[in-house]
């Protein structure tokens, strides 16, 4: 055999056999979170308050409200691809949640998705509540 053909059956023998096996991806787990915080009415319309990160893959975000110590018995909560709330980009768009209730939404966006509990008042009503509001909340989703 000559030299070049040699070579050159050396170079496909090694291009046939040289990959590197892969590591398959994880399968997602639904996985179940439970956040506890505080979040306040600052003025009319105007709300401060804790929220909370989690990494999601694809499915659905369910956000559970277990209890708050809001008088109306509500909050609003809204979930959105890294806190930003934009078109499309929220699995649950801000809305009133109510003790014991459970809203979900397939996840939009980045799996880094921001959970965002409000006074009630401040999205829904019109009086100012300066007190501060204790909430739980369980949330599930793909991880």
């Amino acid at each position: 055999m000559s030299r070049l053909a040699l070579v050159l059956l050396t170079l496909a023998v090694a291009a046939c056999g040289g990959s590197t096996p892969t590591t398959p991806s994880p399968t997602p787990v639904r996985t179940t979170e439970t956040f506890s915080g505080t979040t306040v009415q600052s003025g009319i319309n105007t709300c401060a308050g804790d929220s909370h990160n989690v990494t999601a893959q694809e499915g659905d975000i369910a956000v559970r409200l277990v209890a708050t110590s809001d008088p109306n018995n509500a909050l609003s909560i809204q979930v959105c691809a890294g806190g930003v709330d934009t078109a499309g980009n929220c699995a649950i768009t801000q809305q009133r949640i109510s003790v014991g209730q459970t809203l979900t939404g397939p996840r939009r966006g980045i799996s880094q998705q921001n959970i965002k509990p409000l006074p009630f008042a401040c999205v829904f009503g019109n009086t100012f509540s300066p007190t501060p509001i204790t909430y739980t909340l369980e949330v599930t989703y793909m991880k």
